[in-house]
């Protein structure tokens, strides 16, 4: 796997974990965060406190990849997965995402989730 893939683990484990620190850490200091329906997140402490909040409303989150299509070069990486968490009183099992993440030499540049 290259950087992109790599960083994408990361982040995968992070989100897992709730670990919202871990996951400031991946994203470089011009790292842009964006999906439907919200404004982008620019720059990791907006980003980490826009995920902490969103992780804090879910438990037993689980993160499941169906495939990983990654750059010759490792710098981009598309990820088809399903998100599967506790909230609201009820389990929501197996919700379908796609992920594109860009990376740079401070981590990932751009990070767009689309559901």
């Amino acid at each position: 796997m290259g950087r992109a893939a790599d960083l994408w683990e990361e982040f995968r484990v992070a989100l897992e974990k709730g670990d919202d620190v871990a996951i400031k850490g991946l994203y470089a200091s011009n790292a842009v965060y964006m999906e439907p329906h919200n404004p982008p997140h620019e720059g990791p402490l907006l980003i980490q406190a826009y995920l902490n909040s969103w992780m804090q409303a879910r438990e037993n989150l689980q993160a499941t990849v169906e495939r990983i299509l990654e750059s010759e070069d490792g710098t981009v990486v598309a990820i088809e997965w399903a998100i599967s968490y506790d909230a609201g009183g009820r389990r929501w099992n197996r919700l379908p995402r796609a992920t594109w993440i860009d990376v740079g030499e401070g981590g990932i540049v751009a990070h767009r989730d689309y559901y």
